[in-house]
């Protein structure tokens, strides 16, 4: 994937924020100035960050509040899984849950102790995982992403967004959550790093260091004026930037693997391809999809007359797709620069055309009803907490979707 330079940033005087100095560089790819602070040896002795303070401090054994379960669905399908956590071989929690499309849920009163605890999930279809989890000392809920897989994140509430700031917040970082205008998410999947975010309105910009932990989704508020912004993400290995419309386009997400990526979601999307024509495929329908110049799919299908074939898990996170379909003499491409809805890729093969679109989950034409691959069924028996989780209540359940937080 070629990664952009970050080239530069304006000097004052973008209303809410404050100027950015030390992150600025001319000439072409290879006349990048990493600022110093993103360096793994600093050039200086950096300010000492002060430690953060457990909740229930003076207590190993305590949380001055409980931490919750979060089970996000990263597919555009529906998904069921089965969650069990003990503590030294003691039940703790056992549900099973339905999780829909591009939805989290949160189960509140999970995990009242820092001590070390072991959770085993699994879903319909037979994926699992079983591992250790403690809560940490900066609020942590335990995260538990369905992706294809089942991935695990310390997941951080939005009040917890100063604790991992290195240095000044620039203005760029709300005050409190109440007064953000904005939410920039960090996914972080693996060992997290130095991050270096910037925005500007095109005359000026500000910015904040960050030092993210490891396996982590952290979500930042931010104050930001209304208008389009370009946000720069910089680590040591390379920057990435995107134009953002925040109060029109909603939250924006860094992942954080290596060289950082800017995304509209973290939805992994599903390709629908529907034939309706009166006659069947012929050579099939042949689909391709880059994901930020990367090639993540190449398949051709063969929907029946007026049928679709749904292909699962198909498309990552990214900035930009391209869509390419080929059927005979047919064939169209589009390139998707904007954030698509948040259900699946869908392409349509009529007698005269081709047509690719996103369609929003639930929406009676988003593919479900015929061709889906299905996800399992629930179990026979839905398995309620023990007593041990009396006060383990679902306090959300949120369908993100385009705007929202994942």
């Amino acid at each position: 994937m070629e990664r952009r330079r970050f080239l530069g940033t304006a000097a004052a005087g973008l209303a809410g924020l404050t100027a950015l100095a030390g992150c600025s560089g001319t000439g072409g790819d290879d006349a990048r100035t990493v600022n110093p602070a993103l360096r793994e040896t600093p050039t200086e002795t950096p300010t000492a960050t002060p430690a953060r303070t457990a909740f229930g401090a003076g207590d190993a054994d305590s949380l001055e509040r409980s931490r919750s379960l979060v089970v996000t669905n990263q597919l555009v399908r529906p998904e069921w899984v089965t969650v069990s956590i003990s503590e030294s071989d003691t039940p703790v929690f056992q549900q099973t849950l339905r999780v829909p499309p591009a939805t989290r849920r949160t189960v509140g009163g999970v995990f009242g102790a820092a001590r070390t605890f072991t959770a085993s999930v699994t879903t319909a279809d037979g994926r699992a995982r079983r591992f250790d989890w403690r809560p940490g000392p900066g609020g942590d809920h335990l995260g538990v992403d369905l992706d294809g897989g089942i991935s695990v994140r310390d997941t951080f509430p939005v009040s917890a967004a100063g604790e991992f700031i290195e240095g000044s917040t620039g203005g760029l970082l709300a005050n409190t959550p109440a007064t953000a205008g904005a939410l920039l998410v960090v996914d972080t999947p693996g060992d997290g790093g130095r991050l270096r975010l910037t925005a500007s309105d095109g005359d000026s910009s500000a910015g904040i260091d960050l030092r993210v932990p490891p396996r982590s989704r952290v979500p930042l508020p931010l104050s930001v004026p209304r208008g389009q912004l370009v946000v720069a993400a910089e680590t040591p290995d390379g920057t990435d930037r995107r134009r953002w419309r925040p109060f029109e386009d909603g939250a924006l997400y860094c992942v954080l693997d290596s060289a950082p990526r800017l995304v509209c979601d973290l939805l992994i999307r599903d390709v629908v391809v529907e034939n309706a024509t009166g006659s069947g495929p012929g050579d099939g329908v042949t689909i391709t999809v880059d994901a930020d110049g990367q090639r993540v799919l190449d398949r051709t299908t063969y929907p029946p007359p007026g049928g679709n074939v749904r292909i699962p898990t198909a498309v990552p996170p990214a900035g930009t797709y391209v869509v390419s379909v080929r059927h005979g003499r047919l064939d169209a491409r589009r390139t998707l620069s904007r954030c698509p809805a948040d259900g699946p890729f869908v392409v349509t093969v009529g007698e005269d055309g081709i047509a690719v679109e996103s369609r929003s989950v639930g929406s009676p034409s988003d593919g479900e009803q015929q061709g889906e691959t299905p996800t399992g069924t629930p179990p026979d028996a839905v398995t309620e907490p023990p007593s041990e989780t009396a006060n383990a209540t679902e306090t959300a359940s949120e369908s993100f979707g385009r705007g929202g937080f994942l």
